[in-house]
């Protein structure tokens, strides 16, 4: 009863799990597509209602020459035609001031299209108002100009017409002021009667104050014709009430931009795009880098080191080494899943104790740290530590096997007195040698060498007989001849004999290299009397130029660097 509530309730939290992921999942969904709709819909309008500005700025341009040139020339013309124009222009600035629409630059609208129409053409129309509005400004000053009228009158009446904007403004702020104070509370309470009064009174003092302003202005224009000659000075358009009238849609695209300003997706956009490119190069490098170098190992280094000497350790020790027995003809294959190995007196076996399947009780066994303490960090990093050292004072038999794994077996490679082998130490679980002498063990750098940079094996340890060496591989290992040319992968290598003439051979094709699927370069072995060892199925570079791991892969190069 206990495990079926235990299993309920596990698969109870398991869904409601996953039922508040999937909820959470979608909130973030709908969160992020508001908020890119909001980004995609502001950004449009911004264009929209620029381009709305941009083309006013020319609409405008165009306007204003056609004005200027169109009031210089009735500069000359008749009372008449002057009131006929000025009589055009009132009319078209009537119809003008017909179309307009206050919420046109409301954000959000409904659509772009909808939007960028209407802002171009509420633009144009107030670009328009301006330029009739300084025309007609000039007409009526050219008109009284031409009528005869004085210009002293007309700055007079322009005098009274302020000082009477200004009354009437002055008049508001104490109407204000007393309701105010007769009412403190209830001016300031809506829906009162007092609140009303006060609205309507301060929308009263806004029309005064413009239109006080606008008489002061005008006063202030015609104070400066008053000392010129009668006529106007020739007509120019105001840049700056020109550039005002736009204020509407610079407001909205300033609105726009802070819209946008607030928006996540907008404040991420330009520091990604400013690094973008960059990025994009990085990756591209990361993507053509690793092909340029594999190109150049592949079509360069590797064909000028085929073409180099084979490396011979035989030569550069000055050996003649003895040739190592080879299993009878056609037959290579020297492992089994477990060898049987006669221990004599005066011998002593090193070994791993896992290998270690059976041995007599008579034998004497101690533990040996290292395999040599000669060579303490090669002993070390081929795991050959914590050895069991067996001696028996009468003929022992010791059954070996790799018993901590299923696809290993195990070889017996005799060395004997004057053979060398170049063998490295990973393949190696114990050895048999004589009690009384050192081990011969010897490690050789070869940095001149080529083929040792590209295959990363500067160093070679050469085991010298007589030694017996025990060695495992996987699935199997053989025993081959030389002979006029043998070629292997470099990752099944064990050793070869020292008389061998080491080279390397690119792989066949290109592709299988570039994807990993092959080692840059396979061994090449040369020798009518040389041998060399390998094991049928290495796990150790299985797949070539993939390791599981940074840390293991940089750990297989510094092993392979010191031959181990």
């Amino acid at each position: 009863m206990r495990q079926l509530l235990t299993a309920i309730l596990r698969f109870l939290l398991r869904h409601a799990l996953q039922f508040a992921l999937f909820i959470l999942i979608l909130l973030a969904g709908r969160l992020l597509l508001a908020e890119w709709r909001a980004y995609s819909a502001g950004s449009e309008a911004v264009a929209a209602l620029r381009l709305a500005a941009n083309g006013a700025d020319h609409h405008g341009a165009g306007l204003a020459a056609a004005a200027t040139a169109r009031v210089n020339a009735l500069q000359t013309a008749s009372q008449a035609a002057i009131a006929a124009r000025l009589a055009q222009v009132q009319a078209q600035l009537t119809a003008l001031r017909a179309r307009q629409q206050p919420s046109l630059f409301t954000l959000p609208l409904p659509d772009t299209n909808t939007l960028a129409l209407h802002a171009q053409d509420e633009a144009a129309r107030r670009v328009e108002i301006e330029v009739l509005i300084q025309e007609a400004r000039y007409l009526t000053a050219l008109q009284a100009a031409v009528s005869g009228a004085d210009a002293r009158q007309t700055l007079a009446r322009l005098h009274a017409d302020h000082v009477r904007a200004y009354a009437a403004l002055q008049n508001n702020l104490r109407q204000r002021r007393q309701l105010e104070a007769q009412h403190p509370l209830a001016a300031r309470l809506p829906g009162s009667d007092a609140y009303a009064q006060l609205s309507q009174l301060e929308a009263q003092g806004q029309r005064w104050r413009e239109i006080n302003l606008q008489a002061y202005r005008a006063w202030t224009k015609q104070h400066g014709r008053t000392g010129n000659a009668a006529r106007p000075a020739p007509f120019a358009i105001d840049e700056q009430a020109l550039a005002g009238a736009l204020a509407p849609v610079q407001a909205a695209i300033t609105a726009g931009e802070s819209q946008l300003a607030r928006n996540w997706i907008a404040r991420w956009r330009a520091p990604v795009m400013d690094v973008a490119p960059t990025a994009a190069l990085l990756v591209l490098s990361a993507m053509l880098l690793p092909v340029a170098i594999k190109a150049f190992f592949y079509f360069v280094l590797a064909p000028v080191a085929a073409r180099l000497p084979p490396l011979s350790i035989a030569r550069a020790l000055q050996l003649n080494a003895a040739s190592l027995p080879l299993p009878p003809q056609g037959e290579s294959r020297i492992s089994a899943v477990s060898q049987g190995l006669l221990l004599q007196p005066g011998q002593r076996m090193l070994i791993h104790p896992e290998y270690l399947q059976s041995s007599p009780v008579s034998t004497h066994k101690r533990t040996q740290w290292l395999l040599d303490w000669r060579f303490p960090f090669t002993s070390l990093a081929a795991g050959m530590v914590a050895l069991t050292r067996l001696e028996s004072s009468e003929p022992a038999s010791v059954t070996i096997s790799a018993s901590d794994d299923p696809l290993l077996e195990v070889a017996i490679v005799h060395l004997p007195a004057g053979s060398a082998l170049v063998f490295q130490p990973r393949g190696l679980v114990g050895l048999v040698c004589d009690a009384g002498q050192p081990l011969a063990i010897s490690s050789h750098w070869r940095l001149g060498s080529l083929h040792a940079w590209l295959t990363l094996q500067l160093r070679f340890i050469v085991f010298r007989g007589p030694v017996t060496l025990i060695v495992r591989g996987c699935r199997g290992v053989r025993l081959e001849r030389a002979g006029q040319g043998r070629s292997i992968s470099q990752s099944a290598t064990l050793g070869f004999t020292t008389d061998v003439l080491y080279s390397t051979l690119r792989s066949e094709t290109f592709i299988p290299y570039l994807r990993g699927q092959q080692a840059l370069l396979n061994d090449r072995f040369d020798g009518d009397n040389g041998v060399y060892l390998y094991e049928e199925t290495p796990r150790h570079g299985k797949q070539p130029g993939k390791v599981d791991s940074w840390f293991e892969g940089f750990t297989d190069a510094i092993l392979k660097v010191f031959g181990i």
